[in-house]
């Protein structure tokens, strides 16, 4: 198995200004790609191990709380945990982002100080992020409860909630976990929020089956999830031996970005941090920010359901989606390695074999989808049914498109990705919104559609223009 400690030191050459990227040598295509499908499909099948086991626990404490709680008061917790997650993603710098990008080449070389100063400036994203959240999320929810759609009884707990914005920035050992390679820590970190919250449902009736008690449940999960995932992280760098000299020093305690001298020896890192944040904030559309607009134009129980479709569709989808997860390490490789044919192969195959997983599981879904959702919400509800067939599709149509994005972070194009979500965001919220008046929960699934069929096509354009920048040859000066 290829890991970054064990890959042998090369000399780079230098890039010139003009070059976009240099030729590629690809001295073993066939090789290099076998061997990086290989690795993704592992690696998506233990962390579909891990979903195996998320995905009925997480069904099964939603079923339970509805039938405990009643579709109203779960859909009060449902929106509390919309807001949070929206705030927390609004604030989220994506550093696990950050320390692949630039990280990988140096831990990758050997280069332990440099790969020391990329985690600690991840890090402080990461801490920047948290408390930030906190703040601009218990300002929120003092002030803009009303406008989202917030009844008198959700605002006490809905101040308090908003600390669990600080265990959502968690991003750093994600990526730390991604770059050793431990996919498998992941996918056992991934089911610990799911069995906090299914434990919390079942103490209801012995604590009192109310909202804020399931909220706070709910908090608890966040918290423990975050905890277990920074002790993992840490776990696996001591392993790896890559603890040493972490915080050798007072001078590197302060945090190069104090220093201002991060961004001059990695070029573009500040840029990159923060388009990774606003891309992060983009994508928000497409998932609890829909939730929080369901909510506060057709009440809790609209939310509640348009969650539990919308959790329905995704673990219906989710062995073409973590393809996308697996993909960021594999082509780091590969772009640090200068394989620019074998990307591009690697990403065509990834979307051809998890398009075919999620089409495969569309015509699954038909047959599934309503009586599952029946079981989940113990009644036959046609609205939930269908708007889960069309979030399923969105979902498949994101499955084709999903190395697309990987792509351009992998080869620098973040701003691509953010011109993209920002045309794709000018589109969705205003069709999204026309919709909900129009047809009600029904109206949600054919705007989800229509804005991820956009989003694909844009990115592929963008793609397509990236790759001939890259490949168009350099004139020679007379």
């Amino acid at each position: 198995m290829w890991h970054p400690l064990g890959a042998i030191r090369t000399g780079f050459p230098s890039l010139s200004a003009s070059a976009p990227f240099p030729p590629p040598v690809e001295p073993d295509v066939a090789a290099e790609r076998g061997r990086g499908l290989r690795r993704i499909f592992r690696n998506v099948g233990v962390l579909l191990g891990g979903r195996a086991i998320n995905a009925p626990l997480s069904l099964l404490h939603a079923s339970l709380a509805i039938r405990l709680l009643g579709g109203y008061d779960f859909g009060l917790v449902v929106m509390l945990y919309a807001f949070a997650r929206t705030i927390g993603d609004l604030v989220d710098f994506q550093s696990w982002q950050t320390l692949l990008q630039y990280g990988f080449r140096p831990l990758a070389d050997g280069e332990l100080r440099q790969f020391h100063r990329v985690l600690r400036f991840s890090l402080v994203l990461d801490l920047i992020g948290g408390i930030a959240g906190v703040v601009i999320a218990v300002a929120a929810s003092l002030t803009l409860g009303p406008v989202l759609g917030w009844p008198p009884a959700l605002h006490p707990i809905g101040s308090i909630y908003c600390v669990s914005t600080l265990f959502m920035a968690a991003a750093t050992p994600t990526g730390i976990l991604r770059i050793l390679n431990r996919f498998d820590l992941l996918a056992v970190q991934g089911t610990v929020a799911t069995i906090v919250r299914l434990a919390g449902t079942l103490a209801l009736p012995l604590v009192g089956a109310s909202f804020i008690h399931l909220a706070v449940a709910w908090m608890l999960a966040e918290a423990t999830s975050c905890i277990l995932l920074f002790g993992l992280a840490w776990r696996e760098l001591r392993r790896k031996g890559l603890t040493r000299d972490l915080w050798n020093t007072t001078a590197d305690i302060v945090p190069d970005l104090l220093r201002r001298r991060i961004g001059q020896d990695f070029p573009g890192i500040w840029r990159f941090a923060f388009v990774t944040n606003a891309n992060a904030t983009l994508s928000l559309v497409f998932s609890h920010a829909t939730t929080l607009i369901v909510g506060s134009r057709l009440g809790p129980t609209s939310a509640g359901y348009y969650r539990i479709a919308s959790q329905l569709a995704a673990g219906i989808a989710k062995p073409g989606t973590l393809v996308q997860q697996t993909l960021y390490p594999e082509m780091a490789t590969l772009w640090r390695d200068r394989a620019l044919g074998s990307m591009y192969r690697l990403a065509l195959h990834a979307s051809l074999a998890a398009g075919g997983i999620g089409c495969a599981l569309m015509g699954l879904a038909y047959w599934l989808s309503a009586p599952l959702l029946s079981l989940v919400i113990g009644t036959h509800d046609p609205a939930a049914a269908t708007i889960t067939l069309w979030l399923l599709g969105s979902e498949v149509i994101g499955i084709c498109g999903l190395p697309l994005e990987p792509l351009l972070m992998t080869t620098r194009r973040a701003g691509a990705v953010m011109i993209s979500r920002c045309v794709d965001m000018i589109f969705f919220l205003p069709t999204l919104l026309i919709f909900i008046r129009l047809y009600g929960l029904d109206g949600v699934g054919p705007a989800t559609v229509a804005g991820m069929l956009l989003l694909v096509l844009l990115q592929l354009g963008l793609v397509f223009r990236a790759h001939a920048a890259m490949t168009r040859p350099i004139p020679i000066e007379s």
